[in-house]
Formats: structure tokens, C-alpha cells, sequence
């Protein structure tokens, strides 16, 4: 065998050698499996990268390496893709309180647990109720609601007027919450109180001291407390009737 024989033999060992430790080459043209989960993923991780951007077919495909036809192979539709999204952040949230305890813990530690779950995902608060569209997954999971409120003794217009205070109160801290944070909204505050006029800031000076010591747990203490306040309100007149 001749040296550049020889030499050309070393070479092909070589490379084969190489392409044994890269494993088997997937073939031209196809593209990776993806599965459901990835494809939720991936639209998860997108609304904490970018919670003001709009999810669309095409971001969530560019996550994942995959062109936007290979989603519809696990979500008939864009809505029941986010419709994924959205169960899987509030799957996690663990809202059946239960029976243990009077209906104003379950209450409280209803509100508390849905503020909680929201705050680590805030962008998923657009998809649970769109255009057009109430996510099925919200209406689920807020359907856990209905029966705490029952226990309180509400029905009729009382118990869905209750329902909607109680969710609407918990969705909008969150949302301003996701914005700038209490600690934050304080802070800037503060530094305002600088360019008012004597009159507003003696105004202010009451509340002031009590202001700094505000917190976004302590401040959603209150807003349960309002909110249990108004239940019971209405329990009482609804024993009047």
C-alpha cells in the first residue's frame, strides 16, 4: 500500500470514528419531535422573557426550532394552544381550599393563593380572559370560588356579585403588582411628594410614615380584609330579606 493509500485510510477511520461519537444523524428534511409540553413550555418561558409581547404562532415555533405548521400537530388552534398556557400555570396554583375551616380562611386563602401563582407568571392574566374568548382553563379553576362563597351563605345575584368582586380585586392588584411593584410604587412616591405644593404635601403628611412601611403582602392583607368585609355585608342583608 502506498503512503497517500495509507494516508487516506487513516483519514476515513478518523471520520468515522467522529460520526460514532456524534450518535446517528436525523435525516435531512425532517424536523424534531416536539411535544405538547415543550410547545407550552416554550410559550411559558416566552411570557416571562417578553409578558408584553403578543404569544403568536410563529414566536412559540421559533422557540422550540420547529416551523409554526408542526404545532397544530398537538393544538387544533392558537386558542387552544394559550388555552394550554394557561392551565398549566394554574394547575400549580392549588385553589380547592377544601372544607377545613370557616369560609372566611377559605376565602382569604383562596385570593392569596391565586395572587401567588399569578405573580410568578403576570403575562398569563391576558390569556385567561382575550378577545373574543374566556379561557376554559380560568373558568375551572375560578369555578373552586363558587362554593366558598356558598358556604358564606350568599346565592343568587349576592353569590355572583361576590364572585366577581373577589376576582376582580385579586386579577387587578396583580396586574398593578406586575407593573411596579408596592416597594417600588412607594419609592416613586416619595421622590414626587418633593414637587408638590405645601398645601398637598401637608395633606400627605399624615399618612406618609404609614405609607413606607407598605409592602404588596400587606397591602393584599387589606384588599382580603375589604373583601371579606363586603361578604359578610352582604350575608347579613341577604338573613334580613
Amino acid at each position: 500500500m502506498s503512503a497517500r493509500a495509507a494516508a487516506r485510510l487513516r483519514a476515513a477511520r478518523a471520520a468515522a470514528g467522529e460520526a460514532r461519537d456524534r450518535g446517528p444523524r436525523r435525516p435531512r428534511g425532517r424536523p424534531a419531535r416536539i411535544s405538547r409540553e415543550q410547545i407550552v413550555d416554550a410559550a411559558i418561558a416566552l411570557l416571562g422573557r417578553e409578558p408584553g409581547e403578543a404569544l403568536t404562532l410563529a414566536r412559540i415555533a421559533a422557540e422550540v426550532e420547529a416551523v409554526p405548521a408542526a404545532l397544530y400537530r398537538h393544538f387544533e388552534s392558537l386558542d387552544a394552544l394559550l388555552d394550554g398556557v394557561v392551565a398549566r400555570v394554574l394547575e400549580a396554583s392549588d385553589l380547592e381550599v377544601g372544607e377545613r375551616g370557616g369560609w372566611e380562611l377559605q376565602l382569604g386563602r383562596w385570593m392569596r393563593g391565586l395572587r401567588a401563582q399569578l405573580l410568578r407568571v403576570p403575562g398569563v392574566i391576558g390569556l385567561m380572559g382575550r378577545p373574543g374568548r374566556t379561557s376554559p382553563s380560568w373558568l375551572e379553576t375560578s369555578s373552586s370560588l363558587v362554593p366558598i362563597l356558598t358556604r358564606a351563605g350568599l346565592e343568587g345575584r349576592d353569590l355572583a356579585l361576590a364572585y366577581v368582586w373577589a376576582l376582580e380585586t385579586t386579577i387587578g392588584f396583580v396586574m398593578q403588582e406586575a407593573i411596579l411593584a408596592v416597594p417600588e410604587q412607594v419609592a416613586n412616591a416619595r421622590a414626587a411628594r418633593a414637587s408638590l405644593s405645601p398645601r398637598s404635601r401637608e395633606r400627605y403628611a399624615p399618612i406618609a410614615p404609614f405609607l413606607e412601611q407598605l409592602d404588596g403582602d400587606a397591602l393584599f392583607d387589606f384588599f382580603v380584609e375589604q373583601t371579606l368585609a363586603a361578604v359578610e355585608q352582604r350575608r347579613r342583608a341577604a338573613r334580613r330579606r
